[in-house]
C-alpha cells in the first residue's frame, strides 16, 4: 500500500511532462508532522493564488468586450446586446464575490474561521471543510448564466482558460523513506513557464526555512550541487571548501559543485574556453514549448508525436527489470529509461539544427537509429510503467520515421529476410528459401565451426557498446550461435500442393467428417509455413486428428506485423488492407461453412489479427492459438504411455508476443503435456528479423538467456530426479515454445547446456509427434493428398 501511494505520488510529474525541482531535505522523525503540515500549508497558499490568477483571467476576460458567440440560422436565438451586456455584469458580480472570499481565506489562514470559530481557516481547508471550487462556485453559475448554445462559446472560453492556469499550477509532493527523515520534495514544474518557476523557487526557499525552522537539514539523500547551494552557510561549507582546495587545487572534479563564487572553464566550438560561473546562471533544461511554431520538423513529420509520446517519462526506471536489451553485465546502457532520456536530446538536437538552419547532423541520424535498434518490440516495458509508455512502439514510430526520411542503414540480410516475407509467389518464395535455407543457413553453420574459438570467447563474455560495432566484429556475432538445421526441404502448401492463389484449401478427414463439421479457419502466417513449415503441418495434422475441417487462406499471406516492426508502415497497412478484402471474398464464398473459430500458430499474427476486425468477416467468430483450441478439444498427453508418452520434463520459453491469451501460458503447457514443466524466462534474442539485423545486441541478450537456460537445467534436472529417477543425469532436454521465431533463436542454443544437449520444438510439433507418431509429417500429407482437400475456386 505504501509503495502504491508513492507510485501514485510520482505520476503527478505527468502534469508538466516529467519535469520537476527536486529537493529533499532531512527532518528528525519527531517533527515530521509538522514538517507536512508545512507542506500542506504551503499547497493551500499556492493553490488558493492559482484560483485567484484564474478569476483575474476570467474578469479581464469578460472586461475585454470582445466575447465569442454561436452562429445560428433562427434570429430569435442571437443574443441582443442588452442581454449580453445583463450577462457579462452578472459574471463581473459573481468573481468579484467568490474572488473576495477566495482573498478572504488565504488572508485568514491563521485567524479563526468565521464559518467554525473553534478552528482556523486553514484547518477547515485542509480537511475540505471549505473548499475553493472552480467547477462549483464559478463553472456551473456561468453555465447557468450563459445558458443556450448562442452563449456557449463564451462558456468554452472560460473553461480553455481554466485549462490555462491550471497548467501553471504549482505543488509540492513529498516522497517519504519509511523511517529515516529523508523526505523527497519535488515541485512539478513546466519549464517554459518562467511564471511558475519563479513561484517554485520561491516556495524552495520557504521549504529550506521549514525544515531549518524544524532543526533539520537540507544535504539530503541526493546531495547539494548548485540548486541548494544558496541555503548552504559558510561555516557550514568551510570544512568542505578547505578539503576541496587542498585535493584538487584546479576544480577537475564536479566543477564549481559548492563552491561560493567559483568559476569553471567550458569549451566553445572552435577550441576556445570561457570561465563560467558555478551557479544557476547557465543551467538549461530542454522545452519544447520554448520552441513554439518555429518547431517545423515537428510539425511536418513524424517527429512530434514521438516526442509527445514519451514526454511524461518519470525517469523512475521501472522498466529496467524487464526489458530485454538491458543486460547489465552485457550492456547497461540501453533500458527504455535511457532510450527515452537518449531520444528527447536527439529530438532536441534536430530541432536547433532545423531551426539554425545547419540541417540535420547525418551523425545524429544515426544515433537516433541505434537507439531504435535496441528494442525487441516485445512492449514488457509498458506494464510498470506509471505513464503507460510503450517503447516498442516508440521504436517502430522511430524506425518508420528513419524509413521516411531515407536514413534507415541498409543491412542485406534484413533486406533479404523482409524480401523472403513480402514475396508471394510460389517461385520466388521457393528461390528464396533455397537460397536462405539450403546456402545461407548451411555456410553460417559452417562458419561457426571454423570461428568456434572467437565465437566462444564473444558469447562468454560479450562487450558493452555503444552504438555499431565494427564490421569483423559484426560477422563473429553472426556466426557465433548455429542457425538451425534439418528443416523440411519443402514449404508446408509446396507439400500439400496448394500454392494456387486462386484457390481456398478445404482440408478435412473424409471419413470422420462431413458438411455439417465445425470449420475452422487456420492463418499460419510466414514463420509456420514459409520457414518452419512442420509448425503448420503439425497444426493442420492436430486439427484433422481433432476431426475439423480446416480453412486455409488461398495462397501465401503475411499478417503485416514484421513490416510493422521494422518501420515499414506502409507496407504493413498495404498487406493489411489487402487480407481483410481477401477474407471477406473468402467468407462470402464459404458462408456454408459457418467459420466460428480464427486459429493461429503465431504470437505476432495473432496480436496483428486482432485488428483485422474477423468477427465482422466471420460474424461472431473469436481468434484462438492452435493450443488452446487443443485443450478446449480435451486432446493433451495425460494417457499416452510407452514410446508415445510424453518426455519427463520440459523447459518452455513463453514468447515475448504470447498467443496463449485464455490463461496463464505455463498453466496450458502443463495441461496439455504434463506437470512436469519449468517455465524459461528472457527473451532468446531472435525477435523476428532482429537477431540478423543487429547480432550485436542479440549476443548481449543471448547471454542473459543463456545464464537463464543453464539455471532452468538444474532445476529440471531435479524435478525429473524426484519422478522419473530412471532418466540418466546427462540426458538431453527439450524446450518447448509458441513462436516460430523463438523456435529458430531457441535452437541457437542446443550446445549451451552443462549436462546433454538442448532440443528445441514447437508444442504442437511435440504433442503430433506423441499422439499421432513419430512419422505424423508423411503419413498426413499423404492423407491429405488423398482426397483430404477440397479446393473452392475464390
Amino acid at each position: 500500500k505504501f509503495w502504491l501511494d508513492r507510485k501514485r505520488t510520482a505520476a503527478i510529474s505527468k502534469h508538466t511532462n516529467a519535469f520537476k525541482i527536486n529537493e529533499d531535505v532531512v527532518i528528525p522523525l519527531p517533527r515530521m508532522g509538522e514538517y507536512t503540515e508545512g507542506i500542506e500549508r504551503i499547497n493551500i497558499e499556492l493553490s488558493l493564488a492559482n484560483k485567484l490568477a484564474l478569476v483575474d483571467r476570467l474578469e479581464a476576460f469578460f472586461a475585454s468586450g470582445h466575447l465569442p458567440l454561436g452562429k445560428s440560422d433562427d434570429a430569435g436565438e442571437i443574443a441582443s446586446a442588452e442581454l449580453l451586456e445583463d450577462r457579462v455584469q452578472q459574471a463581473m458580480a459573481l468573481l468579484r464575490d467568490v474572488g473576495d472570499e477566495w482573498r478572504g481565506w488565504l488572508a485568514s489562514l491563521d485567524r479563526p474561521s468565521m464559518h467554525e470559530p473553534a478552528r482556523s481557516t486553514f484547518a477547515l481547508l485542509q480537511d475540505q471543510t471549505l473548499r475553493a471550487s472552480w467547477k462549483t462556485q464559478i463553472r456551473a453559475p456561468l453555465q447557468s448564466i450563459f445558458a443556450g448554445a448562442a452563449l456557449k462559446p463564451i462558456v468554452n472560453e472560460c473553461e480553455k482558460l481554466h485549462a490555462e492556469v491550471l497548467k501553471g499550477r504549482v505543488w509540492v509532493a513529498l516522497h517519504m523513506h519509511a523511517g529515516d527523515g529523508n523526505v523527497h520534495t519535488n515541485i512539478p514544474v513546466n519549464s517554459d513557464n518562467y511564471e511558475m518557476l519563479q513561484t517554485a523557487h520561491e516556495a524552495v526557499a520557504r521549504i529550506m526555512k521549514l525544515a531549518r525552522d524544524l532543526d533539520g537539514v537540507i544535504s539530503g539523500e541526493h546531495g547539494i550541487g548548485i540548486t541548494k547551494l544558496e541555503f548552504v552557510t559558510d561555516d557550514e561549507l568551510a570544512a568542505f571548501t578547505d578539503y576541496k582546495q587542498r585535493v584538487d587545487p584546479e576544480g577537475r572534479f564536479n566543477k564549481g559543485k559548492l563552491l561560493r563564487g567559483a568559476r569553471f572553464a567550458r569549451s566553445e566550438p572552435g577550441g576556445n574556453t570561457e570561465l563560467v560561473k558555478a551557479d544557476l546562471t547557465n543551467a538549461y533544461t530542454p522545452s519544447f514549448g520554448l520552441m513554439g511554431h518555429e518547431s517545423l520538423i515537428m510539425q511536418q513529420s513524424d517527429i512530434g508525436e514521438i516526442a509527445h509520446s514519451i514526454k511524461d517519462c518519470l525517469r523512475c526506471g521501472k522498466c529496467k527489470p524487464v526489458c530485454t536489451t538491458h543486460v547489465p553485465r552485457a550492456n547497461l546502457l540501453y533500458s527504455p529509461r535511457n532510450k527515452i532520456l537518449a531520444t528527447s536530446l536527439l529530438v532536441e538536437a534536430f530541432l536547433y539544427e532545423e531551426q539554425t538552419r545547419r540541417g540535420i547532423s547525418i551523425r545524429h541520424w544515426e544515433e537516433f537509429e541505434d537507439v531504435a535498434d535496441h528494442c525487441t518490440v516485445c512492449h514488457k516495458c509498458l506494464a510498470p510503467c506509471p505513464v503507460d509508455i510503450d517503447f516498442g512502439d516508440v521504436s517502430m514510430n522511430m524506425r518508420n520515421l528513419l524509413r521516411k526520411m531515407g536514413q534507415k542503414s541498409f543491412r542485406p540480410a534484413n533486406a533479404a529476410a523482409m524480401f523472403f516475407l513480402n514475396a508471394t509467389q510460389p517461385e520466388t518464395i521457393k528461390v528464396m528459401r533455397a537460397a536462405m535455407v539450403d546456402v545461407g543457413f548451411k555456410a553460417q553453420r559452417a562458419a561457426n565451426n571454423f570461428l568456434r574459438g572467437l565465437a566462444n570467447q564473444q558469447t562468454a563474455a560479450p562487450r558493452s557498446t555503444v552504438g555499431k560495432t565494427p564490421l569483423k566484429e559484426q560477422v563473429i556475432h553472426f556466426i557465433n550461435k548455429k542457425m538451425p538445421g534439418g528443416l523440411p526441404n519443402k514449404t508446408a502448401r509446396a507439400l500439400l500442393d496448394i500454392e494456387d492463389k486462386d484457390y481456398v484449401p478445404i482440408i478435412r478427414n473424409p471419413k470422420t467428417t462431413n458438411a455439417d463439421t465445425e470449420a475452422v479457419f487456420y492463418f499460419p502466417g510466414c514463420g509456420s509455413e514459409r520457414l518452419f513449415s512442420q509448425v503448420g503441418l503439425a497444426t493442420q495434422a492436430m486439427l484433422w486428428h481433432a476431426d475439423v475441417q480446416t480453412v486455409l487462406p488461398p495462397g501465401y499471406l503475411c499478417c503485416g506485423y514484421p513490416q510493422r516492426g521494422s518501420g515499414d508502415y506502409d507496407k504493413a497497412e498495404k498487406i493489411i488492407t489487402d487480407n481483410r478484402v481477401l477474407f471477406h471474398r473468402v467468407a462470402n464464398t464459404l458462408n456454408y461453412l459457418d467459420i466460428k473459430t480464427v486459429v493461429v500458430s503465431c504470437g505476432t499474427c495473432y496480436d496483428q489479427l486482432q485488428g483485422y476486425k474477423f468477427e465482422e468477416i466471420f460474424p461472431g467468430s473469436r481468434i484462438i492459438d492452435i493450443h488452446e483450441f487443443l485443450l478446449e478439444k480435451g486432446i493433451t498427453l495425460g494417457g499416452a504411455s510407452g514410446p508415445d508418452a510424453a518426455a519427463p520434463g520440459y523447459l518452455f520459453h513463453d514468447p515475448c508476443h504470447s498467443p496463449m491469451k485464455l490463461r496463464e501460458p505455463l498453466q496450458t503447457v502443463k495441461a496439455l503435456v504434463g506437470e512436469n514443466v519449468k517455465k524459461s524466462e528472457r527473451c532468446c534474442g531472435e525477435s523476428g528479423t532482429f537477431g540478423i539485423t543487429r547480432p550485436d545486441i542479440a549476443t548481449q541478450v543471448r547471454f542473459r538467456k543463456e545464464e537463464e537456460l543453464r539455471k532452468d537445467e538444474t532445476v529440471l534436472r531435479g524435478m525429473i530426479a524426484k519422478t522419473a529417477p530412471e532418466t540418466p543425469a546427462k540426458a538431453n532436454l527439450k524446450i518447448l515454445t509458441s513462436c516460430p521465431s523463438c523456435l529458430q533463436g531457441l535452437q541457437r542454443y542446443k550446445g549451451d547446456l552443462q549436462n546433454g544437449l538442448l532440443e528445441a520444438d514447437y508444442i504442437v510439433v511435440e504433442m503430433a509427434n506423441r499422439i499421432i507418431g513419430e512419422d505424423w509429417m508423411p503419413e498426413y500429407v499423404a492423407l491429405a493428398n488423398e482426397g483430404g482437400i477440397e479446393r473452392v475456386l475464390v
